[in-house]
């Protein structure tokens, strides 16, 4: 049975030829992305490191590795996803998803508000595959470097931009247990300028070039885009609207008792929303990995999402369109959604 499960991320504008909702180009304050996962009874899309390290070894062209790692980009010195990938160490033929790069650009036509890592557009996404050489009937192993929590939008931009969900993995685990369990690792830094991994959007011309790769088109995608005036209807519908929002920032930041980690940004939350911090729902001792399912599903229960209540919306927001992807991988692999 496919159950509902929404994304939200803040957008102006997503156009979407393939099994996604088009938006004219009236632009919206925000537009919610959002996504409706494939679900099944065992959704078991984590794989270990053990798993991950078996799959690299086979050596086969149809089997991918991409590192999507990201990080908050405040503080004194912050850690760039990019530029760890660039230094090493990396998992050998893997490419670096960069979800700044892989988004429409700032003061765009589809991002006139500069948002931050938007979902892509259809042929941007396509365009992206094609530079990375990966077919639609690849599979995708989504990994991250050491201590990372922000990965899952990677892989929440892979499946639901249109590769097959059922053909990405997320591995669970750091480098450090890659390399204590045997996984091969590749040293040294790379050439910014010259590698192919480090390729960048606005350096290959995907605008005016048909790509190649074909995203999945899915089925029940009605819906898969909610805007300003839908999200505004659950919140004014309270207990009779047929979603309920779950957002994914900290408690503090929930209630607006803690700063906003960029200027400008309101406290507090939408009337209504639960509130599951999504570093909850992450190994407290590595954050590449999610607790036991069991434990996820207690913790959204708790929050207040009804076991029973299988055919009502959760859509899973956060600040930028980062951490939520957390909430709804968490749903979907504890079988609530």
């Amino acid at each position: 049975m496919m159950k509902r499960l929404c994304y939200i991320g803040i957008a102006t504008k997503c156009s979407l030829s393939s099994g996604f909702t088009t938006q004219t180009k009236t632009t919206l304050h925000r537009l919610f992305q959002t996504s409706r996962m494939m679900m099944a009874t065992s959704n078991n899309n984590l794989v270990t490191i053990p798993d991950a390290i078996a799959a690299h070894k086979q050596n086969s062209k149809h089997i991918k590795f991409i590192d999507g790692s990201w990080h908050m980009p405040v503080g004194d010195n912050p850690r760039n996803g990019r530029a760890e990938f660039t230094s090493g160490p990396r998992i050998p033929g893997a490419f670096y998803f960069d979800i700044d790069d892989i988004a429409p650009a700032m003061g765009s036509d589809d991002n006139p508000k500069k948002l931050p890592h938007m979902k892509p557009s259809s042929k941007m996404f396509a365009s992206a595959m094609d530079q990375m050489g990966i077919l639609p009937s690849d599979t995708l192993f989504v990994y991250a470097t050491n201590d990372c929590a922000f990965y899952h939008r990677a892989y929440w931009t892979l499946r639901s931009c249109g590769h097959d969900p059922a053909l990405v993995k997320l591995v669970q685990g750091s480098l450090d247990e890659w390399k204590e369990c045997g996984g091969e690792l590749e040293e040294g830094q790379l050439a910014e300028e010259e590698d192919e991994r480090l390729f960048r959007m606005s350096d290959l011309g995907w605008e005016e070039k048909t790509p190649t790769y074909q995203v999945v088109v899915m089925s029940d995608n009605e819906g898969v885009v909610v805007d300003m005036d839908q999200v505004l209807d659950i919140v004014n519908q309270k207990d009779t609207a047929d979603a309920v929002i779950v957002d994914a920032r900290s408690a503090g930041r929930f209630v607006g008792t803690a700063p906003e980690p960029r200027p400008g940004l309101r406290g507090g939350h939408m009337p209504g929303a639960l509130n599951v911090p999504f570093t909850d729902l992450l190994d407290a001792d590595d954050k590449t990995k999610f607790r036991p399912m069991d434990e996820v599903r207690d913790i959204f229960i708790k929050a207040g999402i009804s076991p029973d209540a299988s055919n009502r919306k959760v859509v899973c927001s956060c600040g930028s369109g980062v951490t939520a992807a957390a909430l709804a991988i968490g749903l979907e692999e504890c079988g609530l959604r």
